[in-house]
């Protein structure tokens, strides 16, 4: 994982391969904020959000800046929910901060960017 894994997925963004009409058909989202806000999501988010977007240094990255505004200005243009948008922004940032650490693979994070990814 690198800087060009983190460039990728804006590009990917960019090129709506990424969050399209297809990520929210049949979305009950009420029903699916409230599942986020319970355990054990909002927990092992919690700490994925601590492990890898914690150092304001890299979560203040431009390139990170430019996906979370793509995911939110992208999922508001789908749904018109700002709250769902907010929270898909806060996905797509803690991907990136994830993306650009040397790390070993986390299965959390990585459900959580397999949750996006529609054939």
């Amino acid at each position: 994982m690198s800087r060009d894994d983190v460039n990728l997925l804006l590009q990917d963004l960019k090129e709506e391969r990424l969050l399209c009409e297809r990520n929210f058909e049949g979305l009950d989202v009420e029903a699916y904020l409230d599942k986020r806000d319970e355990a054990p999501f909002a927990d092992e988010w919690m700490k994925a959000y601590e492990r890898y977007a914690g150092d304001s240094a890299v979560a203040e990255d431009e390139v990170l800046r430019q996906i979370r505004e793509i995911a939110f200005k992208r999922t508001i243009s789908l749904t018109g929910e700002p709250e769902l948008a907010g929270y898909v922004s806060d996905d797509f940032g803690l991907i990136g901060c994830y993306l650009l650490q040397d790390g070993e693979q986390d299965a959390f994070v990585n459900r959580l960017y397999e949750g996006y990814v529609k054939e």
